[in-house]
């Protein structure tokens, strides 16, 4: 599922730059930012709401994929 959803991003990327080059910057970066806050809805390995980690390391990893699929840096 998820080499399907990066390659998608990757079309996505693709017509983005095609069509509305003026807009597919910002329109990157909103998906990014999504991305961003999902990873961050919660927290991994808390105890009691206590410690743990706010972004695994899977999902940097996913993240940096992300980025990447879009043309992007993290």
């Amino acid at each position: 599922m998820r080499r399907a959803l990066l390659a998608c991003l990757r079309e996505v990327s693709i017509i983005l730059d095609a069509k509305a080059p003026r807009d597919a910057a910002a329109f990157k970066a909103w998906l990014s930012d999504i991305s961003q806050e999902v990873a961050e809805a919660s927290v991994e390995g808390a105890f009691l709401g206590f410690g743990g980690m706010k972004v695994s390391d899977a999902e940097k990893a996913t993240l940096a994929e992300i980025a990447k699929s879009l043309g992007s840096s993290v």
